[in-house]
């Protein structure tokens, strides 16, 4: 929008003190006449800006004038910059308003403070984006479709995909959570709160009606409650292993893999580790062949052989 860009050229005058034209539709993404029509606009308004003609020339405002946020400390300024992930604003159709944002609330700060501020942008970076783009993208169509409705506290029909099936689903949406670069809605279908991968839905249209939001719902206490049980209520399955002392670092270092207890008998490296399912165990420790034995569970044991014998008759 256009006033958004005007407010932007004062605030960028404001801290890089003068810049010509070009670098300002750069920044801006508009062309050079764009420009020096705004800043006709803004000396239309009372905005003391000039714009210099020559080698040293360039747009710059006249005295001391500033437009200023205030009430805002340095922490909290610290705190806004944290990075959240160019992911999040591309899905959510906000990326565009980040620079003007930032612009905004730097208006009145010190040289020095901009450049601490730049600094956090540099030395923090979240990456939200998986290594496999092609399968986790979301539809953001449906993402928009499924915000309007949270907003607007409107019904929500949508096409969810299961693994057997696709069902027709009416929902009272409450919010949208973003794990690891995966979105989640959270929605009320007939009296129980519920989490839909967002990735598995086919459509979503948004319906007339309204609903009435559960006052006392709050979407980050349901998030990390219902993650939580749904971690206690995954069986446990317990690997006792015989380690090599060449591969116990490797194995420290690898994510997702915790050692509840390590024990050492005659020499010998004893680790106990816990997976979701005994086939996890298992492949663990396919990976690290002679480097590692199974001492329990039984049942592993017996299935690590069958699978060994089965690799040696493809082979």
């Amino acid at each position: 929008m256009r006033a958004d860009r005007l407010i932007s050229i004062i605030m960028l005058l404001q801290i890089h003190k003068k810049l010509t034209a070009s670098e300002l539709s750069k920044k801006l993404e508009v062309s050079a006449r764009t420009i020096y029509r705004d800043i006709d606009t803004l000396s239309g308004i009372g905005v003391p800006v000039v714009a210099d003609k020559g080698i040293n020339g360039g747009v710059r405002l006249l005295g001391d004038y500033k437009t200023s946020i205030t009430g805002i400390n340095k922490n909290e300024l610290f705190s806004l910059f944290i990075p959240t992930g160019d992911k999040i604003l591309e899905d959510l159709g906000v990326e565009n308003l980040k620079n003007s944002t930032i612009l905004k609330i730097l208006g009145n700060s010190s040289p020095n403070q901009v450049k601490e501020f730049e600094n956090i942008q540099n030395y923090i970076y979240i990456d939200m984006y998986t290594w496999n783009e092609t399968n986790t993208s979301v539809n953001t169509e449906i993402l928009s479709v499924l915000q309007n409705a949270i907003w607007n506290s409107k019904l929500l029909k949508i096409l969810y995909r299961k693994i057997n099936e696709i069902k027709e689903v009416v929902l009272n949406p409450l919010g949208l959570v973003c794990k690891r670069g995966i979105w989640y809605l959270v929605a009320v279908n007939n009296e129980i709160i519920k989490a839909y991968k967002v990735t598995s839905i086919e459509s979503a249209l948004l319906m007339d009606d309204t609903f009435i939001r559960p006052y006392d719902f709050n979407l980050k206490s349901y998030w990390r409650n219902s993650t939580s049980n749904f971690k206690s209520l995954i069986p446990k399955h317990t690997f006792t292993f015989k380690v090599s002392p060449y591969i116990l670092n490797h194995i420290k270092e690898r994510q997702f893999i915790t050692i509840s207890e390590t024990t050492v008998k005659e020499n010998e490296i004893y680790l106990n580790i816990e997976f979701d399912a005994i086939w996890q165990g298992i492949e663990f420790a396919f990976g690290y062949g002679k480097d590692i034995e199974i001492i329990e569970p039984i049942d592993a044991i017996s299935e690590i052989k069958k699978k060994a014998l089965e690799v040696i008759d493809l082979y």
